[in-house]
Order: C-alpha cells, then sequence, then structure tokens
C-alpha cells in the first residue's frame, strides 16, 4: 500500500488523533465561513483530512525506515542512483546541505556564479570562500550559458596555483534557461583533483540524471507531476558518506513534513512507472511540431537549440521554450503580456528579449494547439504591422 493509499485509509477510520496537526483531521463542510465558497471547500476538505504528522505506521522522514524509505529507495531506483533522500524544502535544502556536508567552516567553493541564492546562503551561513566559475552569455538573445568544461580546468588550474583549493565544486545543470553542461567532463576534471562534484538539477528532474556526479539535486516538482516544494537529493560513488550528508539533510530539513507533499512522490512516480514512456514520447512529439513553426514564422522565433556546441553549452532541453522577436520590435515583457492577457497562455518569466514557456509531460496536445495558434497569430499581426 503507497503513503497517499495509507492516508485515505486513516482519514475513512475511527482512529480519533489526539496528535499534531491543529486541524485534526475536520472537515470544513460544517460551518463553512462566508468567505469561502464550496468548491474550495471541497478540495481543501480532503487536504484537511489527508494532512497528519508523525505516527505510528506512517514512518518518520528524518529516520525513514518504513514506507518513506520505500519512497526513497524507489527514487533512487528511477533515477539509477545508489542513494536517494526526500526534501520537503525544495532543491534550496539540498543545496544547503550538500554544501554544507562538502565544506567545512570558512573553507572554500569553486561555484557557478549564477548559482541559486541557496548556494550563496551555504557560502553565508558556513562563512565559506568563494571562488567563482562564469557563464558566457549568449548574445543574441542576452541569456546567460551554462558552466564549460575548460571554465572549470581553468579555474581548477588557478586555485591551484594560488594555493586556494576548494573543497568542492557546484554547477548548475540544466540551468534555468534549459542549457546543460558536460556534466561528465566536468566531473572527469573536478575528479582528477580529487574534488566532489554537486550538481543544482533543479530544473532537469525529467531528465536522466548523470551518475559521473556525486550529489545532484532534482525539483520532482519542477517538471513532474509532484506537489511544489518536493525534491530529492541523489547520490553516486564513494566521495560522499550518505549517511554524513542525511545528518545535514536532517539540519535543513522541516521536523513537521508534510505527508501530502510525500505522498505526491508516489503518486508522481506511479505515473512515471506506468505511463512515462507514453507520455515522453507524446511531449516530444509536441515539441517537435512546436519548434516547426520556426519555419513558418516570420518574426517570432523558439530560440535555444541552435547555440549547443557554443558558449559551452552541451546540450538544450527543449521544453524550456525561450520565445524573441527577431525583429526587437516585441520584447521579452511584451510577448509575455500578450500570451496571458490576449490569448490566456501563461509564462513562466520575460527577460529584456525573451519570454520563458515551461513544457513537460503533463501538458496537454490543447494546450500546445493553443501556444501554436497563438505564435502564428501575433507573427501575423506583427508581419501586418511590418507591411503598412
Amino acid at each position: 500500500m503507497g503513503l497517499a493509499e495509507k492516508l485515505d485509509s486513516l482519514s475513512g477510520s475511527d482512529l480519533y488523533p489526539f496528535h499534531m496537526p491543529g486541524h485534526k483531521r475536520h472537515t470544513l463542510k460544517e460551518g463553512i465561513p462566508a468567505d469561502i465558497n464550496t468548491r474550495q471547500a471541497d478540495w481543501l476538505e480532503i487536504a484537511y483530512g489527508h494532512d497528519i504528522t508523525e505516527i505510528d505506521d506512517f514512518d518518520d522522514l528524518h529516520e525513514p525506515h518504513g514506507i518513506i524509505a520505500g519512497i526513497e529507495e524507489r527514487i533512487a531506483r528511477y533515477y539509477g542512483s545508489d542513494k536517494a533522500f526526500l526534501s520537503v524544502n525544495g532543491s534550496s535544502l539540498g543545496n544547503l546541505a550538500s554544501v554544507s556536508y562538502l565544506v567545512p567552516n570558512g573553507g572554500v567553493l569553486l561555484m557557478d556564479r549564477g548559482a541559486h541564492r541557496s548556494v550563496y546562503n551555504a557560502v553565508r551561513l558556513k562563512e565559506l570562500k568563494a571562488l567563482f566559475l562564469e557563464r558566457e552569455t549568449v548574445q543574441e538573445t542576452g541569456l546567460t550559458s551554462c558552466i564549460g568544461c575548460n571554465e572549470v580546468e581553468r579555474r581548477l588550474f588557478e586555485a591551484e596555483k594560488e594555493g586556494r583549493m576548494p573543497q568542492a565544486v557546484i554547477i548548475t545543470s540544466p540551468t534555468y534557461d534549459g542549457f546543460l553542461a558536460d556534466v561528465k567532463g566536468i566531473a572527469d576534471i573536478v575528479h582528477g583533483y580529487d574534488l566532489p562534484l554537486i550538481v543544482d538539477g533543479a530544473h532537469g528532474a525529467h531528465l536522466e540524471a548523470d551518475r559521473n556526479a556525486d550529489i545532484t539535486v532534482v525539483s520532482l516538482h519542477k517538471t513532474l507531476p509532484a506537489l511544489t516544494q518536493l525534491s530529492a537529493i541523489l547520490v553516486n560513488g564513494e566521495r560522499v558518506e550518505a549517511g554524513k550528508l542525511k545528518e545535514h539533510i536532517n539540519i535543513f530539513q522541516t521536523t513537521s513534513p508534510s505527508y501530502i507533499l510525500m505522498a505526491s512522490a508516489d503518486r508522481c512516480f506511479d505515473i512515471l512507472e506506468r505511463d512515462g514512456d507514453r507520455l515522453k514520447k507524446e511531449l516530444k512529439d509536441s515539441l517537435d511540431s512546436l519548434y516547426a513553426l520556426n519555419h513558418k514564422l516570420k518574426r517570432l522565433y523558439l530560440t535555444g537549440p541552435e547555440h549547443v556546441g557554443s558558449y559551452g553549452i552541451y546540450d538544450h532541453d527543449p521544453g524550456r521554450i525561450n520565445i524573441m522577436d527577431r525583429t526587437g520590435e516585441m520584447t521579452g515583457r511584451d510577448i509575455y503580456d500578450t500570451l496571458r492577457t490576449v490569448y490566456r497562455l501563461q509564462p513562466e518569466r520575460a527577460t529584456g528579449k525573451t519570454c520563458l514557456l515551461i513544457a513537460g509531460m503533463m501538458d496537454s496536445r490543447e494546450g500546445f494547439m493553443r501556444l501554436q495558434q497563438a505564435l502564428l497569430a501575433m507573427d501575423d499581426r506583427n508581419r501586418g504591422k511590418e507591411n503598412t
């Protein structure tokens, strides 16, 4: 029985909760406040009825030996990792715990300058000396690329020459914009100096995890069917003592983890194991069709794949859809606002030149069709302006 099923069974049982949380699994059907409509009460009722704390038969995230341990083993099998740890505090926890474990107080960390704020927070908390890896800027779009092998080799050579060798290296792959680094090539360089490599792969949970990295942090919720905040820390190789890493994870992990979040991990991997191959193929077909619009669009352009092999970019995730206007007439914010207000499509982010949308295996064909129609209509409208 999975965690979701156990929670459902408990919710319908006569076991009275003289324990946390304070809502006592009561439903909201009786005495609904006037400002809560019936539909809202329905989904809140389900959430309240299944929200528990650590009680008998439900394991303990900080010392898992039962059903939670089974979820972590399931995650490790899926990614082919030696070990996996669950995080209900997002990938921020994974980054904080990994750096905290590998780099002693006052130590040195070689880090991607474009790293997530959680890595900078780790530097601050541990009072580390940060050495920076620099990303190149993609001139055509203004987006930053990812860390290349040459940059890692250069900075480690300099650090050794200056007598400031780091205790660990952390990079981001894929980046927010979908650029992937050559993790194996970078790992070979880092391991050549007998150092561990951390990969902040928060945006790549849907991709294969590169086992050459010693620690990879993935946000299950960003691109897979899991609830927000759910992430995993994947461990490979002998440079990481899993037990020691777990101690640091427990430092940053809440002691009141959401069982609803953890149950969504079970449901997520149910979907992946049952329908993952089909959903991935459907996503690929939809993305191929979308990017084929570049042959029809005159002004708008879906950018990204063409930069593979330059700017240190090893590969590109097509699910990160960056749209730009080649004429420069529409800014990234213009594209964003038009998609949202006119075509009722909510993008992820706007930059100076580009508008980012994120697609994943749970997106519908209808959603992709709406996006294609919107882009063609926007492009046609812009051509009309150009011809007047």
